[in-house]
């Protein structure tokens, strides 16, 4: 009798798993689909912002920024700040070392703008482990503006995106968080550096673009966001204090606002990083890193990760296909991956001709409606692919980064530590982490 029942199970689980992982194969596609509509369609142009041309009446923004070590192109994305083309906002910068050797210069990039309200504060409260919220405090306590910027030192932006992120503000009484797609651009051919920019510029992009599109749950990558003081301390008493207890800031932050009734939105503006002298080793470890806190933070998703990835994808497609169908695995999954490469080359390349970037010309040249009073610097300038030897990096790099995505998420999902700026932390079960001494010792 008992194992009548076990085949009738086996023989009813043989029936339905082709049926579930051909639906799933399905929903991946149609989530890539809309992340791929989004990427070219809105991530390829830009728009006067309605705010910047208001003066005095337009809502003031404070930017924040936090500051730690000197970070590829440095000088160039703190001094993006300044070059807002915006009319009012202040820009303060917050560094934890008095002996960092970011602080000259900020010091001279402050002075090159005198015109605009900035301010250096050095110092920062221990309020959690957290360094960036610690660091982050003083500055958020006595900002001017109820709109805060809080834009990390290693990216830039183009000088509209602050108006057309208070554009986004306003024409959704509902938009309680703005952020801005993170891009990162290799600058220096190592490996590591191509590895991160294939993950932003690809899986990561169509993703998180797709997520925010259908707005079904908060993701939100802490690069660049805007918020109001006023609707973050509602949630939270405490304010960005009350964040200072988790590593994962952003998407806690992100969370509490949602909870609370409040929604996200992107416009099509991206946030910039240039990446150098990255190491294999340090994508891999980074990686794995915000898997494993962010395991703790959104489990389920975490879980299926594997499964929206092309080559785990594909396997499961063109099995559920082959039993349903009958249709030749090997063809299935050749034609899979030819597909899934051809969709990610394509956003690749339009992400990267930077058509969302107003381009600023060096003086003298001739440029009709150029105002920007800084050229836009050469890692935010489009950049194309063309030739064998381009064509072949590309493909070498997009294979090694699909092939290093299963063991990543298995490292990271058999472990609880993660190192974050040279410090070593706990993560618990809430997603609140704990520091871990040189001694071993919570």
């Amino acid at each position: 009798m008992i194992l009548k029942l076990v085949h009738s199970c086996a023989t009813a689980l043989v029936k339905i798993l082709p049926v579930v992982f051909a639906g799933w194969y399905c929903i991946v596609w149609l989530v890539c689909s809309i992340g791929y509509y989004q990427l070219r369609t809105k991530f390829t142009q830009y728009y006067t912002s309605k705010s910047s041309r208001r003066g005095s009446n337009a809502p003031g923004v404070s930017i924040l920024r936090p500051l730690k070590g000197i970070d590829p192109e440095f000088e160039a994305c703190i001094s993006s700040a300044f070059e807002q083309d915006y009319p009012k906002f202040e820009i303060l910068l917050c560094v934890d070392d008095p002996a960092d050797p970011v602080i000259p210069i900020v010091r001279r990039v402050m002075a090159r703008y005198p015109h605009i309200h900035s301010q250096l504060f050095i110092g920062a409260e221990q309020f959690g482990v957290n360094p960036k919220v610690n660091n982050l405090i003083r500055a958020y306590d006595v900002a001017q503006h109820d709109i805060l910027w809080v834009l990390d030192s290693n990216c830039w932006v183009t000088p509209g995106a602050l108006g057309r992120a208070v554009d986004t503000f306003e024409a959704d009484p509902r938009v309680q968080l703005v952020h801005h797609l993170p891009l990162v651009v290799d600058i220096s051919g190592h490996w590591g550096s191509r590895l991160d920019e294939m993950f932003l510029s690809t899986a990561h992009a169509k993703f998180y673009v797709a997520i925010n599109t259908v707005a079904v749950a908060p993701c939100v990558m802490g690069k660049s966001n805007l918020f109001r003081r006023s609707q973050l301390n509602k949630v939270v008493p405490l304010g960005i204090r009350s964040f200072a207890k988790f590593i994962a800031e952003d998407q806690q932050i992100g969370d509490g606002l949602w909870q609370a009734g409040g929604r996200h939105a992107m416009n099509c503006d991206a946030a910039i990083q240039p990446v150098g002298n990255t190491s294999f080793e340090d994508y891999f470890f980074r990686r794995m890193r915000w898997l494993r806190v962010r395991k703790h933070i959104v489990l389920a998703a975490t879980l299926v990760e594997p499964l929206t990835e092309c080559f785990l994808c594909g396997i499961v497609g063109a099995t559920a296909f082959r039993l349903l169908v009958g249709i030749n695995w090997n063809v299935f999954f050749a034609v899979h991956v030819l597909l899934w490469a051809l969709g990610d080359f394509w956003i690749y390349s339009n992400l990267h001709r930077q058509g969302n970037v107003e381009i600023a010309h060096p003086p003298g040249t001739s440029q009709p409606g150029t105002k920007k009073s800084s050229p836009t610097p050469y890692f935010a300038l489009p950049k194309q692919i063309s030739g064998p030897k381009d064509i072949a990096t590309w493909i070498v790099s997009w294979f090694a980064r699909e092939a290093m995505a299963l063991p990543i998420w298995i490292n990271a999902m058999g472990g609880t530590q993660v190192e974050w700026r040279n410090r070593l932390y706990y993560i618990k079960q809430d997603a609140t982490a704990v520091e871990i001494k040189k001694t071993g010792k919570i």
